[in-house]
């Protein structure tokens, strides 16, 4: 992987980002980094993060691997995308209070198009969940049309 320095610019830009921003009260303030030719995070969800009691929301374990696979092509320099296409396999639970490892990576890229994976895991091991992913690079900075 490319070890990029993510500009600190952009963490200001994205602050309040419900799963990277630092300043979103309600956020998961996930903070990736390179590790050889993925990327990682460590994450202990609280109850806030809950759908069944004692389980991690489905939609929340989602949402972390979304962002790593979006991290996985931000360190290669990458900075205006969209996901095209994302699919989830859900293992074994995450459990609120147990720490995990979230990975991103990708598996290849052509053009404007980066293939990534993602996964969950367990301080144990024990793989939660696992995905797929097609990241769109569009080349410009994404407006809203209001």
């Amino acid at each position: 992987m490319e070890q990029n320095t993510i500009p600190e610019e952009f963490y200001e830009k994205y602050n309040k980002c419900f799963a990277c921003g630092k300043d979103n009260p309600s956020g998961l303030k996930l903070r990736f980094l390179p590790d050889g030719d993925m990327v990682k995070a460590e994450f202990t969800p609280d109850d806030l993060y809950q759908g069944w009691p004692g389980i991690v929301h489905g939609g929340i374990l989602f949402t972390m691997l979304d962002e790593a696979m979006s991290y996985a092509i931000i360190f290669h320099g990458v900075f205006n995308y969209v996901t095209a296409k994302a699919e989830m396999r859900f293992r074994n639970p995450g459990i609120v209070g147990q720490p995990v490892t979230i990975i991103g990576q990708v598996e290849k890229h052509a053009r404007n198009l980066w293939w990534t994976k993602g996964s969950i895991i367990r301080h144990d091991g024990t793989v939660v969940a696992e995905s797929s992913g097609l990241m769109y690079d569009t080349g410009n900075e994404l407006k809203l049309n209001t």
